[in-house]
């Protein structure tokens, strides 16, 4: 705390395991699927990094001694494959919100070829499912440029709502609240069994 405003994101799940992912805190190995994505266009474009964002060795190394180095726990994650050797498919981090009881994040998955199976979805929900149970925050906000059809698509399934739309009208903030994730899942756990 500095002045009474928080400056550190709360504790959040370390790890999260569904049905066919694994959310774990990034490592070194992790570096050159993280370094492809990111350099990638296609993949980072719909976020924003139109260009990618060109890191090379030099910048993976600065990355992680100040991402993850010597963190008391981690706020970046990798997504992967509940296979025997854990393939990562995709990233996904949360991170400090100035708004009490909040975490902002920010999801991709980085492998192009499993756009579209669900994974992201997958992963958002198991993510938010562990991070409400764990009573570290009420809500998650996530900035989407609003031609991103796909991203809010997806935040809309698991609930997200938009709560502001920024000044140069090319990206929204979304809020998903405990409340409203608690609704949809209990509605759509009504649905399979009834």
């Amino acid at each position: 705390m500095v002045n009474g405003t928080q400056t550190k994101c709360p504790p959040v799940p370390q790890r999260v395991v569904t049905e066919r992912l694994i959310i774990r805190p990034s490592a070194r190995s992790d570096a050159p699927y993280l370094r492809r994505w990111w350099n990638d266009p296609t993949v980072m474009g719909p976020g924003g990094n139109m260009d990618g964002m060109q890191y090379d060795d030099a910048d993976m190394e600065d990355w992680f001694r100040r991402y993850s180095d010597g963190q008391d726990y981690a706020t970046h994650f990798v997504i992967c494959r509940r296979d025997p050797g854990e393939t990562p498919i995709g990233e996904f981090y949360i991170a400090y919100d100035d708004r009490p009881g909040c975490v902002g994040f920010a999801l991709v998955i980085g492998e192009k070829d499993l756009w579209g199976q669900g994974f992201g979805r997958e992963a958002l929900r198991g993510y938010a499912a562990a991070l409400f149970a764990s009573n570290c925050c009420g809500a998650m906000r996530m900035d989407i440029r609003r031609d991103n059809v796909r991203a809010i698509r997806l935040c809309e399934s698991v609930g997200f709502e938009v709560e502001h739309i920024w000044a140069n009208g090319q990206f929204q903030t979304m809020i998903l609240t405990q409340d409203a994730f608690e609704r949809l899942e209990d509605s759509r756990s009504a649905g399979e069994t009834g």
